[in-house]
Parts: structure tokens; sequence; C-alpha cells
């Protein structure tokens, strides 16, 4: 799996698991469901902003090392 596809696939389940937590926390708003948004999905939600973020740095590096490191460089 490529770095991009894997970056799209992460950004696709975080969707979809945020728009399956909105729903299901129309009908389910009490102590429990916020210590699960709290303890779960918020860091969640900010490992996967980093992850996203450390992707897009690897997909500048590749660019570079391929514009560089490609067989135009000679």
């Amino acid at each position: 799996m490529s770095v991009m596809s894997a970056r799209a696939k992460i950004q696709l389940v975080v969707k979809e698991l945020n728009e399956s937590w909105a729903r299901l926390h129309d009908e389910w708003d009490d102590p429990a469901s916020r210590a699960i948004n709290t303890r779960y999905l918020e860091p969640l939600a900010l490992q996967s902003k980093a992850a996203l973020g450390a992707m897009d740095k690897i997909l500048q590096t590749l660019h570079a090392m391929r514009r560089d490191c490609g067989p135009s460089s000679s």
C-alpha cells in the first residue's frame, strides 16, 4: 500500500467513525458516552491528525527524492 493510499484510507475511516459517532450520539448522550468520547475519540482525532501530517511530510520527502534522484537528475 502506498503512502498516498494509506493516508486516504485513514482519512476515510476517521470520517466514517466521526459520522457514525455523531449519529449514535444523537440518541446516546449520557456520562458513559461522554467518557468514551473523552477517553477514546478525542485522542484518536488528535493522533489521526498527527499521523496525516506526518504522512504529508513523508510524501513531500518522497517527491523531493524522486525529483532529485530521478533519471533526469544526471
